[in-house]
């Protein structure tokens, strides 16, 4: 074996390395997330009523911030920790709620379900699909659309509606996930970053589909 043959393939031996050691610290972040978040919900059963509604809007706030706002990146560690506790805080009472409606059974069946998707939505973007960047501009178009329906819905009581907005946003973050999941194959991430992003995708598909259970059992 040549000298040059030996140097490409101990680059290539690094590069793989390097992107095993990048994967590895993703499920890391992604469960650090988890575990805030966990610690959140655990707290929020003891939240006053009088503090969800302001929470929520801390929530949209975040939201908004982080969208429409670049140099809100700056400080994504600092907004990725305060969403993930607020959401926390607030997603007691809804599961509670969900709980309650759908029963632990059909609850608890859902939850696999959604992870499942999450999965097999992972598994398309990362083996089955070359590039999938084109994705991310209508994406995002369809992130703002699903953001202002949802301030609509909070004067809006029509269930058709609602449907259609828990529909829509199951399909946009289980095509998140496809997405990132691309990325990732195509190293256009950064660990902590996407360790997040994959927390909010199944976080979101898993209230998604709860919500469209509970819309169905109605």
């Amino acid at each position: 074996m040549t000298d040059s043959a030996q140097q490409a393939g101990k680059k290539q031996h690094q590069a793989k390395s390097k992107s095993s050691s990048a994967y590895g610290k993703v499920w890391l972040f992604f469960m650090y997330y988890w575990i805030i978040f966990g610690i959140g919900c655990y707290f929020g059963q003891f939240l006053p009523m009088s503090w969800r509604q302001p929470l929520s809007f801390v929530l949209l706030g975040l939201v908004l911030i982080t969208v429409f706002f670049n140099r809100a990146r700056r400080y994504g560690l600092v907004i990725s920790h305060i969403y993930t506790i607020v959401v926390g805080l607030l997603s007691y009472a809804t599961f509670t709620a969900y709980l309650q409606n759908l029963g632990p059974e059909v609850f608890y069946k859902n939850i696999a379900l959604a992870i499942a998707a999450f999965i097999v939505f992972g598994i398309i973007g990362f083996f089955l699909i070359g590039n999938a960047a084109s994705m991310g501009k209508y994406l995002f178009v369809t992130l703002i659309a699903l953001i202002v329906a949802s301030l609509i819905g909070m004067f809006i009581h029509n269930p058709i509606f609602h449907t259609i907005i828990t529909v829509v946003g199951l399909l946009l973050f289980l095509l998140y996930t496809l997405y990132d999941f691309n990325r990732m194959k195509r190293g256009q991430f950064s660990p902590r970053e996407m360790g997040f992003n994959l927390f909010i995708n199944l976080l979101h598909i898993i209230k998604y589909v709860l919500r469209l259970a509970n819309r169905v059992k109605r």
